[in-house]
């Protein structure tokens, strides 16, 4: 399980925070070095603040999702070699070690980043239906895969 974001920007670190309490491990950001620690698992979880397009200021929270992934390249060079999306370092890993583990992407509607480790209402709000999510994962029959 990889926490993605930064725990100092508000709802950045809610990533983090989710991936902490059942022992995942946090990171700012994807990166190839990532590859060889994914390579011999049979599954992931990948959990990182979602910035809901179009989400008005008064509009109702959005809810947590949790999204199958699959491997893919981007064609349109949006990847770097310091900033990655899951899709991208699954294939680096599959192209890098001829195989990636199944995986999927929490992903937990944000509404702010400013400095500061204070996270959103509404981020707080959404954060048992994104717990729950995360513990159906967690008990999914792949778990034992």
């Amino acid at each position: 399980m990889i926490g993605i974001g930064n725990p100092l920007r508000g709802d950045d670190g809610v990533g983090a925070l989710l991936a902490e309490r059942v022992g995942g491990r946090c990171v700012h950001q994807l990166t190839p070095e990532l590859a060889a620690e994914l390579a011999p698992l049979q599954r992931v979880l990948f959990i990182d603040a979602w910035l809901v397009p179009g989400q008005a200021d008064d509009a109702p929270p959005s809810r947590p999702r949790l999204d199958p992934i699959a491997p893919e390249v981007a064609g349109d060079g949006s990847g770097t070699s310091h900033h990655l999306d899951p899709a991208q370092l699954l294939a680096i890993t599959a192209a890098l070690y001829g195989r990636a583990p199944s995986a999927a992407l929490l992903r937990v509607p944000a509404y702010g980043f400013a400095h500061g480790s204070t996270l959103s209402a509404p981020l707080l709000a959404s954060l048992p239906a994104a717990r729950d999510l995360l513990q159906q994962w967690l008990e999914s029959p792949a778990a034992a895969a």
